[in-house]
């Protein structure tokens, strides 16, 4: 059978203005019937074309309506600005019963003509329903309300209806482009007051009725729901259901009588429409197609979709037998089914983390319909929960009870590799690790000690769910390394062995110990120093420092290793008082200076290297003895050369002395011909003196 449905609540039918437009809306039935304003107004719409103008009005209360019946109406009209002129000589009333009956019998399947009738023309008959005592003004009311409504219903949905109810004129006397004023007003005048109703038009083309807006339709098991969103309130008082079985060829019609979209008069929230039809078959596609009604009676276009029903109902639900562990690590889930349905196609198995939610399916493919058991391989303790669920032919599933299912496991998971971290300037200590590949992980345990042969001492009371950590350790301190170990934990809480130590150097802060000299040796050309270096565990070097004793700015003399404890300083000048400073500087660059610093001064022997390549020669034109030699000096001092002299055998005594500029020297206080012996010797301002250089001879001879 075919079912209509009507949105939104209500079942009375009222006839409402909003603006220029007649629309059917429902009062909420809790309520009462609103009570009569004592007047009425005659409220009337127009619909144009070039060569026509169809006038539909109506009172706007029942009782107006009642009276306006048994009155009549007259249709005037003016041009422009003109004067109103009579356009019915006959005064329009609704037809007699006899006129109705004539009209029903022509059309047995049009149903607007008999509720028409009943509108009118039953309110005797009606009356008899009215039950008596009690509120009989209210029930009386609620009747005249529900006649008014059905007969503007009937009016709306049929034009010729609406001619046969008086409330329905055409003009076809326009002429295009021309402004027309329609006034509808009673035939005589009434102590029950009902004013006339106006409309101005301009003959024009009418606009097109379009077609229902947004509509769908949801095919259901055994049914088809169609849906469609109500446009303006002037648009469509009521709708039209077309259905087609052989892809849009033919559509019938199934709806007996215009279908009505009720609001509520009081909300700006625009209706729905829902029509379900219950006469298909699961399967078989459907096309269906509706039209919109106006107040004039005039169908628009249409609006059309297409949907099929479909098998929506589940299987009977196994019935699961609490899981079983077999070996060691596998879950056994069996069950029964009480009915097995002809369109059963199998069976699913879902597991989750909770008991309500979340299942994932763990059987890539339904299981037979003949399965009753099912062995999961690779059982999760983070998702202890199965579900079993029946699946038929069309995909719907019916599921059993949720139950739990445990393995006993006793195996510790593999030991966390990767283990890595570091520590910045503030001692914060930051780690990280590879996360296990086992399903069933649950956390891990860190682990600290001062020293690699130390008990390790737990930091985290509870299981650690990540797989980085922060610490915080001491960096004033001599210790230079801290130690971590990590433990992967199961949800079995079953340890994984320890991971291997994982060494950290504290940042240093601590400066290194400060060497202590212990020694200094000085000689003539060199100063040597020796110390105590420093024990510090991080010593990268030593660096020496030097600088005069009488200049305030250290040089560094040398970088030395930081097991060097001497140094032998040769780049010195003897007599200058030198000062050395040594310094400690650890693997961080931190830096510690010796407490006190050493002086050291070499020493003066009083020697100095002599002359070499002593030459004498005798010029007998000059009658003179010319000696030249040579001599070089690393010391800055002041000198002079002395020169000695053996001549014809007296004895070998101090000559002269020459300068340290000049290299050269002239004898010209000769004593005669004989032989006569050089020698020359370096004497410093400050006494020191160098050997007599290796003797020269050279004779004298007369050449008269």
């Amino acid at each position: 059978m075919r079912r209509r449905t009507f949105f939104h609540a209500g079942v009375t039918l009222l006839f409402v203005v909003s603006g220029a437009a007649f629309s059917q809306q429902p009062a909420d039935p809790p309520q009462s019937v609103p009570r009569d304003p004592g007047f009425a107004q005659i409220k009337v719409l127009a619909r144009t074309s070039n060569d026509s103008v169809v006038l539909r009005w109506a009172p706007n209360t029942p009782h107006g309506w009642y009276v306006a019946n048994r009155t009549g109406y007259v249709v005037e009209r003016r041009s422009g600005a003109g004067q109103f002129t009579r356009m019915t000589p006959d005064t329009l009333h609704p037809w007699m019963p006899e006129q109705f009956l004539d009209a029903i019998n022509a059309d047995r399947e049009n149903a607007l003509f008999p509720l028409a009738l009943q509108a009118v023309w039953g309110d005797s008959v009606l009356l008899d329903l009215v039950p008596t005592g009690g509120d009989t003004v209210g029930a009386m009311a609620e009747l005249s309300m529900n006649l008014y409504s059905y007969a503007l219903f009937a009016a709306d949905n049929d034009p010729n209806v609406a001619s046969a109810l008086g409330l329905r004129y055409v003009d076809r006397t326009v002429r295009a482009g021309e402004t027309y004023t329609y006034r509808i007003r009673l035939n005589e005048p009434r102590p029950y007051r009902i004013d006339a109703g106006e409309v101005t038009v301009v003959a024009r083309p009418p606009e097109p009725n379009p077609p229902p807006a947004n509509l769908t339709a949801l095919g259901l098991d055994g049914r088809i729901e169609i849906r469609w969103d109500e446009l303006m309130r002037d648009h469509h008082t009521g709708y039209n259901i077309y259905r087609s079985e052989d892809g849009g060829r033919i559509f019938n019609k199934l709806n007996s009588t215009p279908i009505v979209m009720v609001t509520r008069t009081d909300t700006v929230q625009r209706g729905i429409g829902v029509y379900t039809d219950s006469t298909i078959v699961n399967y078989r596609p459907y096309k269906y197609r509706v039209r919109g009604i106006n107040a004039f009676g005039e169908l628009g276009p249409h609006a059309e979709v297409e949907a099929m029903g479909r098998d929506l109902t589940p299987p009977a639900p196994p019935i699961v037998k609490n899981p079983e562990q077999i070996e060691r690590n596998r879950i056994r889930l069996t069950w029964d089914v009480i009915q097995v349905d002809a369109d059963l196609a199998g069976f699913i198995v879902s597991r989750s983390a909770l008991s309500d939610s979340n299942f994932r399916p763990i059987t890539p493919r339904p299981l037979p319909k003949t399965a009753r058991t099912f062995i999961d391989e690779r059982p999760d303790d983070a998702e202890p929960y199965y579900l079993v669920s029946s699946i038929d032919t069309a995909g719907n599933t019916a599921a059993a009870f949720p139950v739990m299912g445990f393995v006993i496991d006793s195996t510790p998971p593999a030991v966390p590799r990767g283990l890595s971290g570091m520590i910045d300037t503030n001692g914060v200590v930051h780690l990280r690790w590879n996360k296990n590949l086992e399903r069933n992980i649950f956390g891990y345990r860190v682990l600290r000690a001062n020293a690699a042969d130390h008990e390790f001492a737990q930091l985290t009371g509870d299981v650690w769910r990540d797989t980085t950590f922060t610490d915080t350790v001491e960096v004033n301190t001599l210790t230079l390394y801290i130690y971590y170990r990590i433990a992967a934990v199961n949800n079995r809480y079953n340890h994984s062995e320890l991971s291997p130590i994982l060494a950290l150097r504290r940042p240093d802060r601590v400066p290194p110990d400060a060497p202590v000299f212990t020694d200094v040796q000085v000689s003539d050309s060199a100063v040597m120093l020796k110390w105590a270096a420093s024990t510090s565990e991080d010593m990268h070097s030593h660096v020496l420092y030097r600088r005069p004793a009488d200049s305030a700015s250290w040089s560094r003399l040398a970088v030395l290793s930081r097991t060097a404890s001497e140094y032998v300083d040769k780049a010195v000048k003897q007599s200058v008082m030198y000062e050395y400073q040594i310094e400690a500087v650890d693997s961080s660059g931190l830096r510690a200076m010796a407490l006190l610093s050493v002086q050291g001064r070499p020493y003066d022997t009083g020697v100095r290297p002599p002359v070499s390549g002593l030459n004498a020669q005798f010029d007998p034109l000059q009658n003179k003895i010319v000696l030249t030699w040579s001599y070089s000096t690393r010391k800055e001092e002041k000198f002079h050369f002395l020169i000695y002299r053996s001549a014809k055998g007296s004895p070998f005594n101090q000559f002269k002395a020459i300068p340290s500029g000049q290299q050269t020297f002239t004898d010209t206080e000769l004593l005669g011909d004989g032989a006569y012996i050089y020698g020359v010797q370096v004497v410093a301002d400050n006494g020191a003196q160098s050997r007599i250089s290796e003797r020269a001879q050279v004779s004298v001879y007369s050449t008269r």
